[in-house]
């Protein structure tokens, strides 16, 4: 008697009968989206957007799908749950001759406008894990438990910068204010680098004016004030006042020490020296650094800057991108005098007045 099992015989399947290859986790995780989606659609309708007004679950939905109307290459197999074309619906094959180069009578080489040449961002904000969070995440308690209580209700966002310590409720998320630096302008605008908390424990560094624009996008954002924020900072590690060396060629540059302030590693805000007006667009040296223990980064900062002004030296530097940037944290001094005026900011570690507890430890 032969052995074949002639009902599974893989040469008898039909093309519908074919085994379907498993679907990745990635898919998986999809297709559990989708579903909710879909059943948004069958339950109203229509599908979901985001705008203002709309619920919570609408705007949720919407940014799912649009993720993952985003991600479809990634996504094969998905396709049998798409019941209402959503997400590959609507994707009409590209013919060759619809090109807009092939049509009418211009000849495809003549130009018929000058390009300029677009402004890049000095460098790309990104989100990542913070790793002090603990440090924070009283304060984001009592910022909700107020707005519970009521003693603290958000405002509408209604303001051109932000400032240190205060607290916003951007698409759906509470962020806090933890460090403001580098001062600068920015299209002709005041402008900042920021270290921004979140309360899903990341962390950002985008520039203020990227935060300002973003809160006001989002209609639901709002306002929930922070006078001080020097509770937060008490008894704990709060950055560093470093000293940098330029690494450029530009004669003017020579002998000059740049003294500033970071809430993070200080190798961290010099990753990208080179593509940032505050550096000059050249790689650096870290000289010294001192700890911060118990103070702002951006008071400590203002301190520092306001007892070296005798030695303080204004650049202007022009960028790849052809914008001119004014670096304000260069001064012609050496590292004794740097060290002479920390210890003055910061005699001891007993109260300063109306601040709380400064230490700084030479790292």
């Amino acid at each position: 008697m032969s052995d074949i099992d002639y009902l599974n015989d893989p040469l008898l399947f039909t093309p519908d009968e074919k085994p379907k290859a498993a679907r990745t986790p990635v898919v998986e995780r999809a297709a559990e989206v989708l579903a909710r989606i879909n059943a948004y659609v069958d339950e109203m309708g229509v599908e979901p957007v985001s705008t203002k007004g709309r619920s919570v679950r609408e705007r949720m939905l919407a940014n799912e799908l649009a993720g993952l109307r985003a991600s479809r290459v990634d996504l094969a197999g998905l396709e049998v749950f798409d019941a209402h074309g959503l997400v590959f619906g609507g994707q009409k094959p590209t013919d060759p001759l619809d090109d807009p180069l092939l049509a009418g009578g211009d000849d495809i080489f003549q130009v018929r406008e000058s390009l300029k040449p677009k402004a890049e961002p000095d460098y790309v904000a990104d989100r990542r894990p913070c790793p002090d969070f603990d440090r924070f995440r009283s304060a984001f308690d009592a910022v909700r438990q107020a707005v519970e209580e009521g003693s603290r209700r958000p405002q509408p966002f209604h303001q051109e910068r932000v400032e240190l310590g205060e607290f916003f409720v951007l698409k759906g998320q509470l962020v806090h204010v933890a460090d403001v630096r580098d001062d600068h302008r920015r299209n002709g605008k005041p402008d900042a680098r920021l270290r921004v908390i979140f309360d899903n424990e990341t962390e950002s560094n985008l520039l203020m004016s990227s935060l300002v624009r973003r809160l006001y996008e989002d209609k639901d954002a709002r306002r929930i004030g922070q006078t001080s924020a020097g509770p937060l900072f008490e008894g704990a590690h709060t950055g560093f006042v470093y000293v940098l060396r330029s690494l450029s060629s530009r004669p003017e540059v020579r002998g000059l020490l740049k003294v500033g302030t970071t809430a993070g590693a200080v190798e961290d805000r010099i990753a990208r020296a080179e593509t940032q007006g505050a550096f000059l667009f050249a790689p650096v040296r870290i000289v010294e650094t001192y700890g911060l223990v118990g103070y702002s980064a951006k008071e400590a900062e203002r301190l520092v800057h306001e007892t070296l002004r005798p030695f303080h030296v204004a650049l202007k530097v022009t960028g790849p991108d052809g914008r001119s940037f004014n670096a304000t944290e260069w001064f012609r001094t050496d590292t004794e005098t740097i060290a002479a005026a920390v210890r003055h900011c910061f005699p001891h570690k007993g109260k300063r007045a109306g601040n709380a507890p400064v230490e700084v430890d030479e790292a």
